[in-house]
């Protein structure tokens, strides 16, 4: 009797242990580990004027804390350049940075994410552009395929969609 007991649980706890898996494989929210963005990709293409013929600092922020993410929305580009290395030193474990440099008529086709972006509840793009209209930070984390196009007083965010 104990035998058949102890099978009844050891195939309840497999069962239980690939339910879970498979959960976390699919990206359903088992334990709570869905995906809070749907980024998948990110690609930077920069026109031959863009900022004025000038090199363009891009920084793309993944931000896993609401009230981090509400400081740095209110930033401007020059001012999150200007304290970027106190706020990445402060907020280390809420965010992490990805950066690019962006010279004229170049094309980044794939910007390397940030281990474990998924769960980022927001993510912030900043440009240090010349122009005041390539200054304000922008909102990524409605993006699954990004294309980011530098121009020449500011950049457009497109929704690249595979066909």
């Amino acid at each position: 009797m104990m035998r058949r007991t102890h099978r009844h649980f050891s195939v309840f706890y497999t069962h239980l242990l690939l339910v879970i898996l498979g959960g976390l494989l699919s990206g359903c929210s088992v334990l709570g580990l869905s995906p809070l963005n749907d980024i998948r990709s990110i690609g930077i293409e920069a026109s031959a004027d863009c900022n004025r013929n000038m090199p363009v600092a891009i920084d793309i922020v993944f931000i896993s804390d609401e009230r981090v993410a509400k400081l740095l929305a209110d930033l401007s580009g020059p001012d999150w350049f200007g304290r970027k290395q106190e706020l990445v030193m402060r907020y280390d474990k809420q965010i992490k940075v990805i950066s690019a440099e962006v010279v004229p008529l170049s094309i980044l086709s794939v910007l390397p994410l940030p281990e474990n972006h998924s769960r980022a509840g927001n993510i912030l793009m900043f440009a240090n552009y010349l122009s005041v209209d390539g200054q304000f930070v922008a909102q990524l984390g409605q993006f699954r395929q990004l294309k980011i196009l530098l121009q020449r007083e500011g950049y457009r965010l497109i929704e690249m969609h595979q066909g």
